[in-house]
C-alpha cells in the first residue's frame, strides 16, 4: 500500500485492506496509443452504513484505460482557461518520454471500485434511531415514530391526462 498514497491515507478511515492487491494487465500498442485492458481484486474490511458493525467484503472490477503522448503545446498556456473535451479525450492519460506512470491510473480504478455506501447486506435493519441498538441482533422496544409526510394527502389524488 506504501505505493498508492491515496490508499494509504484511506487506512484507518473505514478502509482497511486485508489481501494483496493483484492486477492483470494487458498493454496494446497501436501507434502512439496504448491500450490497458485490466481487472484487480483484493479484499476490504468496511464499517457498514447502516449499523456501523466491521464487515469483509470482496472487491474486484475489470477498466480500459488508453494512454496518449502529452502534447507539449498543452503546457504553455500559464492562464487557466476554460477547454472543452472532446469525446475522444475523455478517460485518455497522458505520457511522456515513452514512459508510462501506472500509479495513479490503478490507484484510481481501486479507489472509484469501493462503495459509495457500504452495507454488511442488503438486509441489514440498522441502528435504532432511538436508543440505537443494532436492530439486526435485538429487537427493541422503543415506539416507531409515524413519519408525517406532507405529500400524503395526495396519494389518492388521480389526474386525467385525456384533456384536450
Amino acid at each position: 500500500m506504501s505505493d498508492f498514497p491515496v490508499l494509504r491515507e484511506m487506512l484507518g478511515e473505514g478502509v482497511d485492506i486485508t489481501a494483496p492487491l493483484q492486477f492483470e494487465l494487458r498493454f496494446q500498442q497501436s501507434g502512439q496509443l496504448v491500450e490497458l485492458d485490466g481487472k484487480f481484486s483484493t479484499s476490504v474490511e468496511l464499517g457498514c452504513g447502516r449499523c456501523l458493525k466491521r464487515y469483509t467484503a470482496d472487491l474486484a472490477s475489470e477498466f480500459a484505460l488508453t494512454f496518449t503522448p502529452f502534447v507539449e503545446e498543452q503546457e504553455g498556456n500559464e492562464e487557466e482557461e476554460e477547454v472543452e473535451l472532446e469525446t475522444d479525450e475523455l478517460g485518455l492519460v497522458y505520457y511522456r518520454d515513452d514512459c508510462l506512470d501506472l500509479l495513479h491510473p490503478l490507484q484510481d480504478q481501486v479507489v472509484m471500485a469501493l462503495p459509495i455506501s457500504p452495507l454488511c447486506s442488503d438486509e441489514c435493519a440498522g441502528l435504532c434511531s432511538e436508543c440505537g441498538c443494532n436492530l439486526n441482533e435485538t429487537q427493541c422496544g422503543c415506539e416507531k415514530k409515524i413519519f408525517n409526510n406532507k405529500f400524503s394527502a395526495l396519494a389518492g389524488l388521480k389526474i386525467d391526462s385525456n384533456q384536450d
